[in-house]
C-alpha cells in the first residue's frame, strides 16, 4: 500500500512538471571511465556439520572495470518561490574478468521545494533499481524530506528518509525498511587555501520485514570532506567512519555482529575545457567485524572523463 501511494505521488509530480514550461534550468553530466578494484573479504565453505571453514590464502578478489554514468536534472520555477525538480541517473559498470563486480543502477527523484522562514523545505521521492553481478538485486521506494539554509558562506541541512527494499526470488529474505536522518554542514573558505569543508552525520536504522535480527541494524556515520585548488586542478580529500550494530548474529555461538568501517576518498579533477574534465580518484573502505566473515578491505583506483552539457 505504501509503495503504491508513493508511486502515485511520483506520477502526480511528473505530470505537474510536464505542465511547467519552459524549464528554468536543465543540466546533464556524462562520465566515462575505467578503473581497478579489489576486496579481501575471506572466502569460506560449510562443513557437513554446517560449520564455517575459512580458506586462508584464497581471499582476494580483484579486477578492472569500465564504467559509464549519465546524470540529469531539471528545475521549473513557479510563483511564490516554489520550485519543482526532477533528477535521474543511470549507471553501468562492467568487469570482464571479475563479473562479481558488475553493477547497474537506475534512479529517479521528483521533488517539490518551497521557501519557509528564510530556509528551503523540500519533499520528494527516491525510486531506484539496482543490479549486482549481472542479476537484478533490489528495488528501492523511498520518500525524502529536507530542510536547508544558506547565507552564501555557510549551509546547514537536515534530510530525513524512509525507504522500502524489495528483492525477488530467494533474495526476498532481505526485504527491509530503512530510515535515516542526515545532518549537513558546509563552510566556504574556512582557511587560507581551503575552498570548503563539508561535514555530515548520519543516523540509520534498517529493519528486516521478516523480523530477522541478523539483517536488522542501527548505524551511525560521520564524514568530513575538504576541497581546494592546486596547480589548476580541483582536489578533495574525504574521511568517514561508520559503526553498525546488528540485532543478532546468523551464527550460533558468536557475539552479536558489530561492524566498524573507516573510509578514505581522494580525488583530483583537471579541467580540459569549459565543459569537460578528467578525474582521478582513489577510494578505500576498511571494515572490521565481530563476525570474521565480514572483515574486508575494499580499494578502487579510477580515471574518468567527465562532460557537462
Amino acid at each position: 500500500m505504501v509503495g503504491r501511494t508513493l508511486l502515485a505521488l511520483g506520477g502526480l509530480l511528473v505530470s505537474t512538471l510536464a505542465l511547467a514550461q519552459p524549464a528554468r534550468s536543465t543540466h546533464f553530466q556524462l562520465d566515462v571511465g575505467l578503473g581497478n578494484e579489489s576486496q579481501t573479504s575471506p572466502l569460506f565453505q560449510l562443513s557437513p556439520e554446517s560449520n564455517i571453514i575459512y580458506q586462508d590464502g584464497v581471499d582476494r578478489l580483484s579486477g578492472s572495470h569500465l564504467r559509464t554514468a549519465l546524470q540529469g536534472s531539471s528545475e521549473w520555477a513557479w510563483s511564490a518561490g516554489v520550485v519543482t525538480s526532477l533528477a535521474g541517473e543511470v549507471t553501468f559498470k562492467r568487469s570482464p574478468n571479475t563479473p562479481g563486480f558488475d553493477f547497474g543502477s537506475l534512479s529517479l527523484q521528483p521533488a517539490v521545494h518551497l521557501p519557509m522562514g528564510g530556509a528551503n523545505v523540500g519533499l520528494g521521492l527516491n525510486l531506484q533499481g539496482l543490479d549486482v553481478a549481472g542479476q537484478h538485486f533490489r528495488d528501492v521506494t523511498g520518500i525524502q524530506a529536507n530542510w536547508t539554509r544558506s547565507d552564501g558562506d555557510h549551509l546547514w541541512g537536515v534530510v530525513v528518509d524512509t525507504s522500502t527494499y524489495k528483492h525477488n526470488g530467494d533474495l526476498a529474505v532481505m526485504d527491509a525498511v530503512a530510515s535515516s536522518v542526515v545532518l549537513l554542514r558546509q563552510i566556504r573558505n574556512p582557511l587560507p587555501g581551503v575552498d570548503g569543508i563539508d561535514f555530515s552525520g548520519i543516523l540509520g536504522r534498517e529493519e528486516s520485514v521478516r523480523g530477522l535480527g541478523e539483517l536488522s541494524s542501527r548505524s551511525v556515520m560521520l564524514t568530513v570532506l575538504a576541497r581546494w585548488s592546486w596547480f589548476g586542478a580541483d582536489w578533495s580529500l574525504g574521511r568517514g567512519w561508520r559503526q553498525a550494530v546488528f540485532d543478532d548474529t546468523a551464527f550460533p555461538g558468536e557475539p552479536i555482529r558489530e561492524d566498524h568501517t573507516a573510509m578514505l576518498d581522494l580525488a583530483l579533477q583537471w579541467p580540459l575545457s569549459a565543459d569537460r574534465s578528467v578525474r582521478f580518484e582513489f577510494n578505500e573502505a576498511h571494515n572490521t567485524s565481530t563476525t570474521r566473515l565480514y572483515d574486508n578491505t575494499y580499494r578502487q583506483f579510477s580515471v574518468t572523463l567527465r562532460s557537462s552539457f
